[in-house]
């Protein structure tokens, strides 16, 4: 395997990763009494604070040889393409009021067919068996990791709905981390993109906003949640898909169900099934797949 597609497989682990902790700690917060629109403004704007405050800290560095002022088509571009990252929180935090977190997940992890399909379409090539093998038992495993079957009966409908558009929203973050202004640096990418989501983030929040914002929300879960889902999955998936691709990324992306359900069992303390660690299992060995095929086509 060649060391820039281990290194990308890597970062998009741990970008996935830090989806899945939010998870935990965006429920944490609606228990002690936040709204979603302060979880999902907060998070936000904390998020392209920071990223802005890493920018300006760059810009003080010399600059590398060779290296371009980002134009403003492509500053444009970005903001954009990074409208799907406001999107993909909102809807999934929303999908997180209405539904059970295992729900909210098992639906986001339509992101990983939906991805590859995207990319059979863009490349206008069939997916390779392997990725193919590797979608379904994700899919197989995601039904028995949440036990979907058992709840299906008190699944809401607003928030099936907010969890496929979060999954559709998802899968365009993928896309855009792959194809959108890949020549910018990641750190002036990561931070027009966020920029973007937090202007949606913010305009889908601003009614609840409007009628209550808890400033405790700053320090009491925004830093927290901002770290784990603004700050560091946009510069982890810019820095890597490029290298993976958006098929691999997609399925790579999996990886923050199994993560979620630990951190739920550790710190939630949500109950597990035997059936449910199978279906953990069987997503782990679709991950390993798809990394195995990998190798193989890039030797």
């Amino acid at each position: 395997m060649r060391k820039d597609l281990f290194v990308g497989i890597v970062l998009v682990l741990i970008g996935a990763s830090c989806y899945s902790l939010q998870s935990t700690c965006v429920k944490l917060a609606y228990g002690q009494g936040y709204s979603p629109g302060e979880v999902i403004g907060t998070q936000f704007v904390i998020g392209a604070v920071v990223l802005g405050l890493i920018k300006l800290a760059s810009r003080m560095r010399p600059a590398r040889p060779g290296s371009l002022p980002v134009r403003w088509p492509d500053r444009l571009k970005l903001i954009a393409g990074g409208a799907s990252i406001g999107f993909t929180g909102s809807f999934y935090y929303l999908s997180v009021a209405y539904t059970s977190v295992s729900a909210a997940i098992v639906l986001l992890m339509q992101s990983v067919w939906m991805g590859v399909a995207l990319d059979a379409v863009l490349t206008r090539a069939w997916p390779s068996p392997t990725k193919l093998v590797s979608s379904l038992l994700v899919l197989l495993g995601t039904v028995l990791a949440t036990n979907l079957l058992g709840d299906a009966a008190h699944l809401s409908v607003l928030g099936v709905g907010f969890g496929l558009l979060a999954a559709v929203s998802y899968t365009a973050v993928i896309w855009c981390s792959n194809h959108v202004a890949v020549h910018v640096d990641v750190i002036s990418r990561s931070f027009l993109m966020v920029f973007g989501g937090a202007v949606v983030a913010v305009l889908i929040a601003l009614p609840q906003l409007s009628v209550r914002f808890d400033p405790s929300i700053i320090w009491g879960w925004g830093l927290v949640i901002a770290l784990f889902g603004t700050v560091l999955p946009p510069f982890l998936f810019n820095k890597g898909i490029p290298a993976t691709g958006v098929g691999l990324a997609a399925m790579l992306s999996s990886v923050e169900l199994p993560v979620a359900v630990v951190m739920a069992g550790l710190i939630l303390h949500e109950a597990f099934l035997p059936s449910q660690w199978a279906g953990v299992g069987i997503i782990l060995g679709a991950i390993g797949l798809a990394n195995v095929g990998a190798g193989r086509a890039a030797a």
